[in-house]
């Protein structure tokens, strides 16, 4: 399932910023995230990659299948063909931690865990590197004619199949900088994060 922006916003230079489908149709951004979220594509083209984190609060039965970890999609795309290179990304993160309270997360409550993570350093470098080829694209004579940009965390392979566990509160959280903490970008359950990526399909 991606995450990104619940509402296209046009932003400077007729650039517009897009919400992946999946999230549009699943109405699960908390409405004092809004702000934040509107903020975000500036803040990620400048951050730095070792302070980005991604943070699940989840049904402390829930168990990731092993080696499933989030993704970092970002896409850039040119209105008019040719314009500009385009750029399609999808990079992993990797666990952090898992416990009760951390990071300045609040403890999650009975029967309830954080799982969170991280960029890996080879995945720092990969972001940086994305960074600049968007930076290269937004200076180039084409950009002006517009595109679109949508980040997302996609979390669709960490999604449980059990079905006892099908119904429980799933809530995704996001740190851009450090100094800003975390913020809560979209809550449902394991059961909608699966059904939303089998309709993207």
């Amino acid at each position: 399932m991606s995450m990104s922006y619940p509402t296209p916003l046009l932003l400077r230079r007729s650039l517009l910023l897009a919400s992946a489908a999946a999230l549009a149709a699943c109405g699960g951004i908390p409405l004092t995230s809004l702000p934040r979220l509107a903020q975000l594509s500036g803040q990620l083209l400048e951050a730095d990659p070792a302070q980005f984190m991604v943070a699940l609060q989840v049904d402390a039965r829930v168990v990731p299948p092993p080696g499933a970890v989030p993704l970092l999609h970002i896409q850039l795309k040119p209105r008019v063909e040719g314009a500009f290179a385009p750029v399609d990304r999808k990079l992993p993160l990797a666990m952090t931690t898992a416990a009760s309270a951390t990071l300045g997360l609040d403890a999650p409550g009975p029967g309830r865990r954080w799982l969170v993570y991280s960029l890996p350093p080879a995945t720092q470098a990969e972001l940086k590197q994305v960074q600049a080829m968007v930076k290269q694209a937004q200076a180039q004579p084409g950009y002006q004619r517009g595109g679109t940009l949508a980040l997302g965390v996609e979390q669709k392979d960490l999604a449980v199949t059990d079905p006892s566990l099908a119904r429980t509160k799933w809530s995704t959280w996001m740190q851009v900088k450090q100094s800003e903490g975390f913020f809560e970008v979209w809550n449902g359950t394991p059961e909608e994060i699966r059904r939303l990526a089998e309709a993207k399909r």
